[in-house]
């Protein structure tokens, strides 16, 4: 399947790429152009599909690096400032009673990216507005747990299991892509993840890492 997954891609960006050349050659000619806009966005979200496939099927080879989990996460809410900003969202970090550094043994990128996936996930529930509380807790002298919570429009019970099924989505453009890549990413680094939700009330995702000992 995923050698199918991979190929499909590959395919795919091929004519894709001639096709956004093309119209891009259009709009310089004929600026007045109609639905030029629609069609390049259009285009750019077949491409981040394929692209989105590609990385769930192709084998990753994780070079894992000690790295600092605090300042990861700190990173990554630096990356998504402009975008709760916009949502009028704050985003907050909890620490503690824990020390500043907290190491882990990781492919710094691919966590950022999955951690990335699940903020936008809690920011893009909230189109009022709110709060998404990120804590950090050791959970022994081996694990240390992540807690995500949101004030978003929650998730029916129901429908929790199917969560992380490629093309399962609640969002009108989603794919289900993103939340699938988060579980890849996750399990491929020794870790869970787990989400609870209740419809108005928000969503929480608890994440399990091991720690560098």
């Amino acid at each position: 399947m995923g050698e199918l997954a991979a190929g499909i891609a590959h395919e795919i960006r091929n004519p894709l790429t001639t096709l956004k050349g093309f119209i891009q050659l259009l709009k310089q000619e004929h600026p007045s152009m109609s639905h030029s806009k629609l069609l390049l966005e259009e285009l750019e979200r077949i491409e981040g599909i394929t692209n989105q496939l590609l990385s769930l099927a192709k084998p990753q080879a994780i070079q894992l690096m000690r790295t600092d989990l605090v300042m990861l996460l700190q990173n990554t809410i630096e990356i998504l400032t402009p975008q709760a900003h916009l949502n009028n969202v704050l985003v907050k970090i909890n620490l503690g009673e824990m020390d500043e550094s907290l190491y882990i043994l990781c492919e710094a990128n691919q966590l950022k990216q999955a951690f990335i996936n699940l903020l936008k996930n809690a920011i893009e529930s909230m189109p009022n507005g709110g709060l998404v509380q990120l804590t950090l807790n050791k959970e022994s002298n081996t694990h240390v747990r992540l807690t995500m919570q949101d004030q978003g429009c929650g998730i029916p019970q129901e429908l929790l299991p199917r969560l992380g099924e490629p093309f399962y989505t609640l969002k009108e453009k989603g794919t289900g892509l993103g939340l699938m890549i988060c579980y890849k990413i996750i399990k491929e680094h020794q870790g869970t993840i787990l989400l609870e939700s209740k419809v108005g009330e928000g969503t929480k995702v608890r994440i399990e890492l091991p720690l560098l000992v």
